[in-house]
Order: structure tokens, then C-alpha cells, then sequence
């Protein structure tokens, strides 16, 4: 299982820089491909996976919301919200015998979740100036959060955090892994101003890695609530000893969002002008 997991991992890594570093297209068309096996999972998750109606208007919600079509902006984002709405009410007018108001709520939250907070990773990303740096502090808050949160929680867990839903998080760990976020982030941002011409704001980065260390537990948490709800374990196995997509970026997912607001108030690089 370790051996899965180690040659995944660093299958997943590979080709996270390779579409990172790779251009506007083919950033899109790669969120695009992790939403919709995400919005597959999900359906499948929470028993709404033979609502085949339904699923194929979900998909298409994720197109608008990702590629940069000339005139797009937020007004058309809150217009495609609204009649995506009104469509799962019509499916449940036209065919209420099929569909409940439970189908039509669940539906709605998560194609909004999984589709928008998703989208915000692009919409990082194609800032022309800091987007590549901003995107990459998106995965060091969310995955570094992780990964300090498991080792402190092996070595100085002692009291539960949320033990319904996951067992084995401890309260310990939850605050290694708020602190571990916050000096990788230092650590990161400190590593791009010393290899490009990018100056990091050593103080808006911690505050931005406290952010994420605790929004990427709630992403976590949250989505490992739902699994315990409807009795699964992973939502998917598209990848050896991790999962599904889902299991592997549900801390990703509620932390795009944070980093992308969060930069637009207190920006975590800036360029000294000479």
C-alpha cells in the first residue's frame, strides 16, 4: 500500500508541474477533467448517480465557469447560478415522480461546490503577474497542511478532534498542521524571492498559511463527514492508495477560494520597482 502510494504520489507530482508550468488552455482543460470526475464521484457518493438528467446538466455548469470566454464576467457567472437553478426545479415540476426536492438541493450544492470553488484555481492562475506563484501557495496551504497535521498528530496526539467522523485526527495534530501551513508557506514565499524578482510579504504569507491550515482541515473534515454519512470510504479509486479525486483534493477544494479573496486584499507578492 506505502509502495501505491509513494509511486502515485510522485506520478501526481510530475504532472502537476507539468500542467502548472503549461498554458492557459491546458491549465483549464486540466481543473476541468479533475471537476468532472470530482461532480462523477460525488453524484455516485451520495446515491444520485442514476439520475442521469440531472448529472449531464451538472457537468456543463463547470464549462462556464472555467474557460475564459470573451465578455464573461461575474454577472453571467450569477446568471448561469440562477437558471442552472431553475432547471433542477423544472426537471422536479416535469418529473416529479422521479425526482424529489432532496435531489434538486443536493444537485444544487454540489455542482455550486464542487464547480465553483474549483474554478478559482484558473482564476488564480491566470493572473499575468504572481498567478503561477499564487496557484502553487494554493497546494502548499492545503497539501503541506496535511502532511504536518499527520506527523503531529503520530507524535503528540493525545485528544480526539472530531472522532465520528475521523478517528484517528486529534486536536495536537489539527494545530501541527495549522503551523506547519504557516512556515511552509513562509518557507515557499521565501524560496520564490530568492529565485525570481518577485518580492514576498513575509507577513500577509503567514497569515495566509494560518488561514489555509484551517480552512484545509474544515475542506477535510467536511467532505469525510459526507463519506461517513452514506457509509463509504473512498469516493473513488481512480488513484492507487489515495483514492479518488475527492479524497485527494477535498482540502484543495475549500482553499482555492480563501487564497484567491484573500490575495485580492492583502497580496502575499509584489515587484520593488527599481
Amino acid at each position: 500500500m506505502l509502495k501505491e502510494r509513494l509511486i502515485s504520489a510522485m506520478i501526481g507530482v510530475v504532472l502537476f508541474f507539468l500542467v502548472l508550468f503549461s498554458n492557459s488552455l491546458i491549465i483549464t482543460a486540466a481543473v476541468l477533467l479533475i471537476v468532472e470526475i470530482a461532480l462523477w464521484e460525488m453524484y455516485h457518493a451520495v446515491g444520485l448517480g442514476d439520475k442521469y438528467v440531472l448529472m449531464i446538466f451538472g457537468a456543463l455548469v463547470p464549462v462556464v465557469f472555467l474557460f475564459d470566454i470573451p465578455g464573461l464576467n461575474q454577472k453571467i457567472v450569477y446568471l448561469v447560478i440562477c437558471l442552472y437553478l431553475m432547471i433542477l426545479f423544472a426537471v422536479l415540476v416535469v418529473r416529479h415522480r422521479f425526482y424529489r426536492f432532496e435531489d434538486v438541493a443536493r444537485f444544487f450544492t454540489i455542482t455550486l461546490m464542487v464547480s465553483l470553488f474549483f474554478a478559482h484555481i484558473v482564476w488564480i492562475r491566470r493572473e499575468p503577474v504572481f498567478g503561477l506563484w499564487n496557484t502553487i501557495a494554493v497546494f502548499v496551504g492545503s497539501w503541506l497542511t496535511d502532511t504536518c497535521a499527520y506527523f503531529a498528530g503520530r507524535a503528540f496526539g493525545r485528544h480526539k478532534l472530531a472522532p465520528v467522523i475521523s478517528p484517528k485526527k486529534t486536536v495536537e495534530g489539527s494545530i501541527g498542521g495549522v503551523l506547519g501551513a504557516a512556515v511552509f508557506v513562509l518557507v515557499y514565499g521565501a524560496i520564490v524571492g530568492r529565485f525570481t524578482a518577485v518580492e514576498p510579504n513575509y507577513g500577509n504569507l503567514f497569515l495566509l498559511g494560518l488561514v489555509c491550515g484551517f480552512v484545509s482541515q474544515l475542506g477535510d473534515l467536511s467532505m469525510s463527514a459526507i463519506k461517513r454519512e452514506y457509509n463509504i470510504k473512498d469516493y473513488g479509486n481512480i488513484m492507487p492508495g489515495h483514492g479518488g479525486v475527492m479524497d485527494r483534493f477535498d482540502s484543495v477544494l475549500f482553499v482555492a477560494p480563501v487564497v484567491y479573496h484573500f490575495i485580492s486584499v492583502l497580496p502575499i507578492f509584489y515587484v520593488t520597482i527599481a
